[in-house]
């Protein structure tokens, strides 16, 4: 959940510690913490349920219409399939973007985003990333505001930093795809 190829371990709580002792012994594994993956995910654009999509996000608003099986996109038959095609067909209020931010100062999670004296989103996740050396974020906003090199502000500690709406994954995912 990085944009790197990875492995989730489940096992039982009384062999955690023995196997991350064996992984944690071979030199290509370093342990991290939360905060590392969750730059890493927020350099991928990957969204993060609870933060970035909850029950009341549609796929479509999220950018993820590609998990949706093309007949399905237009057949339906599964629960939400009316409001998601109607979305496909009409568009959505807001959209989930990624923005770049003038200067060194993270926006976070709630911080609000603006066009002009507009307010037109929220941030849902945000940070500094390493790789660029500068602080990106990812906002649902406005869909009139949602293309790509967009002007907008996002209210830090009470100020307003200028950001653009910008691809993502603002760092390419390095995913394994064959020989």
């Amino acid at each position: 959940y990085t944009g790197e190829d990875g492995f989730e371990i489940s096992l039982p709580a009384a062999a955690a510690e023995d196997i991350a002792t064996l992984l944690c012994a071979e030199p290509e594994v370093q342990p991290i913490g939360l905060g590392a993956r969750d730059s890493l995910r927020l350099e991928a654009g990957l969204p993060l349920y609870g933060h970035d999509m909850s029950p009341d996000t549609s796929p479509i608003e999220a950018g993820l219409i590609f998990g949706i099986n093309k007949r399905r996109r237009t057949e339906g038959g599964f629960p939400g399939a009316d409001r998601i095609i109607r979305e496909i067909a009409e568009g959505t209020a807001r959209r989930w973007v990624g923005f770049r931010i003038d200067g060194r100062l993270p926006a976070r999670e709630g911080a609000e985003v603006f066009a002009g004296s507009d307010h037109i989103g929220t941030v849902t996740s945000g940070g500094f990333s390493p790789t660029l050396g500068a602080p990106i974020a990812m906002a649902y906003v406005a869909s009139e505001h949602a293309a790509i090199g967009t002007a907008l502000e996002v209210e830090v500690r009470g100020k307003r930093l200028a950001a653009t709406v910008s691809p993502t994954p603002f760092v390419p995912h390095r995913y394994f795809r064959g020989s």
